[in-house]
């Protein structure tokens, strides 16, 4: 199998490093694991800006319509963080793809054999995180003392703890120099540096 992406590197790079997120069972219970003491982390986080700056009410009822309504938002945060990595993907001059792993229930945004510099991919992988979070915390203070806020905390929360596998990659990358370039794969990455700058 040729694993040299179609993108056109300078010739005296090569691969160092092929990294799937779920290459095994143990490392990819290992990265959902880790997604829960992330969980608690924004839970924390989300909670206070909600308390504080949402004025959330100290006590509030939840029918079916409100667990439906719900869970469409969890769906659109999924669709945007994708989204969102995609659209980071465009500013960089790749053509992104988005779709389903559905064995291990992994949606993905990816631009086969398109290579990044090293900052561009961990700026890909980490826009969803960061933009996300930020628009849920102003969502929480312009809609403050409506049901809006415990949603958006919601969605925020869940953002958060479902970006661990970006995190991670995002550490993978940041091992490297920044005159790496990085090929983003459906589940995983391919690292490439100049043969005289080669890390074990």
């Amino acid at each position: 199998m040729d694993n040299t992406p179609s993108t056109s590197l300078p010739d005296h790079y090569q691969q160092v490093l092929y990294w799937r997120l779920t290459g095994s069972p143990a490392r990819l219970i290992l990265i959902q694991a880790l997604a829960v003491p992330l969980f608690i982390l924004s839970g924390w986080f989300f909670f206070q800006i909600a308390l504080h700056l949402g004025k959330l009410p100290s006590s509030f009822s939840i029918d079916l319509n409100q667990v439906g309504f719900t869970l469409a938002a969890i769906f659109i945060t999924i669709v945007l963080h994708e989204w969102l990595h995609g659209i980071t993907m465009k500013i960089f001059g790749a053509k992104p793809q988005y779709g389903i792993k559905w064995k291990q229930l992994l949606f993905y945004a990816t631009c086969p054999g398109h290579a990044f510099h090293r900052n561009q991919y961990v700026a890909v992988a980490l826009a969803p995180l960061v933009v996300l979070s930020l628009l849920f915390v102003l969502g929480i203070w312009l809609l403050s003392g409506t049901g809006w806020v415990a949603l958006l905390g919601i969605c925020g929360v869940l953002n958060a703890s479902g970006a661990i596998g970006d995190i991670w990659m995002s550490g993978i990358a940041l091992r490297y120099p920044t005159a790496a370039y990085i090929v983003d794969e459906q589940d995983g990455m391919r690292v490439f540096l100049p043969i005289s700058k080669e890390i074990n």
